[in-house]
């Protein structure tokens, strides 16, 4: 009896074990929310490994824009970040794209420019101003410095840094 015990409990100890590894995904949270502050053409897309919440869509006012954020923010909580993708329509919905590649070539030709980071593999994806960093770096310093120059770019309007930290091996 004591046996089978054991093995029934076996199998819910490690699912529960592999679901607290990956982290709580917010997702439906942050829909239903979005949804109760009608909000129904903005969504979220949940980036569990980055713990960023990616907000996309389009709505009629900058207010929607904001309070779209700001709904998420509270759904969110403390699980991660949210990034805000939205667009204003008639606003930045034309020239959102050029602005974006703007943007990510201004960056680009920033991190070329650092003597330390353009030897190290780093990536932008830029949508509507908000800037998410991707690769790998060397020294928590050298992330810190990418963050600074991110931050520094004309045009961002917010920006996430999942960069890792790899150290050199010996």
């Amino acid at each position: 009896m004591n046996a089978v015990s054991h093995l029934s409990v076996t199998p819910a100890l490690a699912a529960s074990l592999v679901a607290c590894h990956r982290g709580p995904n917010p997702t439906d949270n942050v829909n239903k929310a979005l949804k109760e502050a009608n909000l129904n053409e903005v969504s979220v897309d949940w980036d569990g490994g980055a713990r960023v919440a990616h907000l996309t869509g389009t709505v009629d006012r900058p207010t929607d824009r904001q309070r779209a954020e700001e709904v998420a923010n509270a759904a969110v909580g403390t699980t991660g970040k949210v990034l805000n993708e939205v667009t204003i329509k008639g606003l930045n919905e034309k020239t959102a794209g050029n602005l974006d590649g703007d943007i990510k070539r201004v960056l680009k030709n920033m991190v070329d420019s650092d003597p330390v980071l353009r030897d190290r593999s780093i990536s932008f994806e830029v949508n509507n101003g908000a800037v998410t960093v991707k690769g790998e770096v060397l020294t928590a310093d050298e992330k810190g410095r990418l963050t600074e120059l991110v931050r520094a770019a004309p045009g961002v309007k917010d920006m996430v840094n999942v960069v890792e930290i790899k150290p050199k091996k010996t």
